[in-house]
């Protein structure tokens, strides 16, 4: 007891050198970082201005939609220079096999003039019966391609074969120019399938030439060939949509094709000259280095008084470069917006800090006598309850020694240890209980939290998927046991179906409050057949009542009836649009999320929606689904997964993808709601 009678006095020490050093210290630091600061603040704020813009272009380079619609796009372009390459392998197949059963005059045969000798005669009657079939052939692929618009087929004996057939044609083609022409010697040179051009057509049509070797008994035979129209591509790139613009690039810089639009902004330095290797600016030529080295990324170039940003990938059959430039203010929005007030907040805070720097003495001498005093004082008070305390632990001794158990002693504060030790003595079977049923409350309400926000994931969940003749609409959602959310909601809007997609942030009961909202605000909306104003109002109700949450929201209408998509994205992954010819369209949008902003004025589009288009709509848990390795599912998987099953079924296309998530993923689970929307035309 001696012991802890002392131990109020050592208490009091304690208590005063604790509180002193750590005034003394902070002290000291607040005066030293004070002055620095208000030394440093200025040019670091000044230099973080100017640095801001690009630091925003550079997150997250290499990874970013831009990149991947340039990749799309190039693989989109190189399945159609391969598809018409493989057709004119094709018809070199036939050729090469060289059977003359078949006795014919295929239509848009020439033959060169020949002296009297029969034997060579012969030779010709012979080649002109071996391109029966072939001729056949080349003329129904032609009449199948609307891009064609020359097939032809070149022999050595100076047998030609051209479709369309004309005396035109014939005259342009025929007098053994062909064997003169550059496609024809350096087929046969390098004797496999070659791409000549581009070149203008007499039509003033942008046009390349494809151009297979064949050989019989293996010598060179001759040459079959296509003249193909590049005005699909063309119009392609000119109808992307977005605020970027593209181009196409061969391997030597030179631009071959650009949109029709033209840039007006600080994009126009980058197309000052035809070959971008001849720009006077070093970033531009650096740029083209890096486009030829890599197959795919992205670059950020200073041109003029701004940055530019360009995403880019390889189409591989051509060795051409699909390109597409951004105006840095389009890429870097959140950053204007801090860097148009950054300087004004530089020279107030110097003056802050300044203020701050005179008046730290006087606080730190108030702050150090009010500490003494009111360590003192709960010293004193300490002490006072320290002697009632060692009294009614005393008198509980007291009673255990003479063999009264069931004592109970009520003390709080510093000795409240020892007196629960006493208390532990005469009832522990009645703690060990108390603290069994403490623990089960614990595990009882972690688990109806969890049961309630797993309830609100399915209740979310639309029941009945509205159906419309000639589209099939099918849905894959899996919960993650994580408390983040997304929320998907489908459902009549008038004679249209009304599509939303989002991801909610925040965590727990205050995303399932901030879901549940959302998709009621929005299925009560009286502007819901107004996607811009609908969502706009959303973005208003949640700044009011979201109390510091955000929504990443997809809204949507389809006209089944004039086959329109009418649609606006607030920060949300951007749907991709798949054609029957496996060209891929993403619809543009993204920008800030709902809830970042007081105000957002949002920009509606309006897409057609074609025979055979399959429209894709995924949430982040999708492409983010990881595998053992912790490698993602990614974008590009998606894409090309629905490009290689377009013509199937919504259904089968759903399943297809079903089973591809979780054999990429194995046991392993998903650390945010999975969530998939196929929509299909047919």
């Amino acid at each position: 007891m001696a012991g802890i009678y002392g131990l109020r006095k050592r208490l009091l020490l304690v208590l005063l050198a604790f509180a002193l050093l750590p005034m003394v210290i902070l002290g000291i630091i607040s005066l030293v970082e004070m002055n620095h600061a208000s030394v440093d603040v200025q040019s670091n704020i000044t230099s973080l201005s100017t640095s801001l813009n690009r630091s925003s272009l550079e997150v997250g380079r290499g990874g970013a939609d831009q990149v991947q619609l340039a990749i799309a796009k190039s693989r989109q372009y190189d399945e159609f220079f391969g598809r018409i390459a493989s057709e004119n392998e094709l018809v070199a197949g036939y050729l090469a096999a060289g059977s003359t059963n078949e006795s014919c005059t295929p239509e848009g045969i020439w033959v060169a003039p020949i002296d009297s000798n029969q034997i060579t005669s012969d030779i010709r009657d012979a080649t002109i019966r071996s391109l029966c079939a072939p001729a056949r052939i080349m003329q129904a692929l032609h009449k199948s391609k609307s891009s064609q618009y020359l097939s032809y087929i070149g022999t050595e004996d100076g047998v030609l074969a051209v479709w369309p057939y004309s005396n035109k044609t014939l005259r342009n083609t025929a007098p053994f120019s062909y064997k003169d022409m550059p496609y024809y010697s350096q087929a046969r040179q390098k004797k496999k399938t070659i791409w000549t051009g581009p070149y203008v057509t007499d039509k003033g049509d942008y046009a390349i030439t494809v151009t297979t070797p064949f050989y019989r008994k293996d010598v060179f035979a001759g040459i079959a060939g296509m003249d193909v129209s590049l005005y699909p591509i063309y119009s392609d790139l000119s109808s992307l949509q977005g605020r970027g613009y593209p181009f196409i690039m061969d391997s030597s810089g030179l631009i071959i094709y650009r949109s029709k639009n033209k840039p007006e902004n600080d994009l126009k330095e980058l197309f000052v000259t035809d070959n971008l290797f001849e720009s006077n600016n070093p970033e531009v030529r650096a740029l083209v280095r890096n486009m030829i080295k890599e197959s795919s990324g992205s670059s950020v170039i200073g041109l003029g008084d701004g940055d530019g940003y360009v995403a880019f990938s390889r189409i591989a059959t051509l060795g051409w470069i699909v390109c597409i430039a951004y105006p840095a203010e389009e890429m870097s929005l959140p950053a204007r917006y801090i860097d148009s007030g950054v300087k004004d907040v530089a020279m107030s805070a110097t003056a802050g800090l300044n203020d701050a720097s005179r008046k730290v003495w006087e606080y730190a001498l108030t702050l150090f006598v009010l500490t003494v005093f009111s360590v003192l004082g709960a010293g004193w008070l300490m002490s006072r309850r320290i002697d009632g305390q060692i009294e009614s632990l005393s008198n509980a001794a007291a009673k255990i020694s003479r063999g009264e158990f069931n004592v109970a002693i009520e003390i709080s504060g510093e000795l409240s240890p020892l007196a629960v030790s006493f208390n532990k003595m005469a009832q522990g079977l009645k703690g060990y209980v108390g603290r069994q049923e403490a623990e089960a409350v614990l595990r009882g309400g972690s688990g109806k939290e969890m049961a309630f926000l797993e309830g609100v994931k399915r209740n979310l969940i639309p029941v009945n998927v509205p159906q419309e003749e000639e589209y099939e609409i099918k849905t894959l959602y899996w919960p993650s046991e994580m408390d983040g959310f997304d929320l998907y909601d489908i459902a009549r809007a008038g004679d249209k179906i009304a599509f939303a997609m989002a991801g909610v942030g925040g965590d727990g009961v205050q995303a399932a409050m901030l879901a549940i909202m959302s998709r009621t605000l929005i299925r009560a909306s009286p502007d819901k057949l107004d996607p811009a104003k609908a969502i706009s109002d959303l973005n208003m109700q949640i700044n009011q009542y979201g109390h510091g949450t955000n929504l990443a929201c997809f809204y949507a209408l389809l006209d089944p009836v004039n086959h329109t998509l009418e649609y606006v994205n607030a920060g949300f992954n951007p749907p991709f649009i798949v054609d029957p010819g496996g060209m891929v369209d993403t619809l543009g949008g993204g920008g800030i999320a709902l809830g970042m902003l007081d105000r957002m004025d949002l920009e509606k589009t309006l897409i057609p929606i074609q025979l055979g288009d399959v429209m894709v709509m995924y949430s982040n848990g999708v492409v983010e689904l990881e595998n053992g390795s912790n490698g993602q599912f990614g974008i590009e998987r998606l894409i090309n997964l629905v490009i290689n099953n377009r013509h199937r079924t919504a259904s089968e296309i759903l399943m297809i993808a079903e089973k591809s998530l979780l054999d990429y993923s194995k046991s392993k689970r998903s650390s945010s709601d999975v969530t998939l929307i196929i929509i299909k035309r047919s």
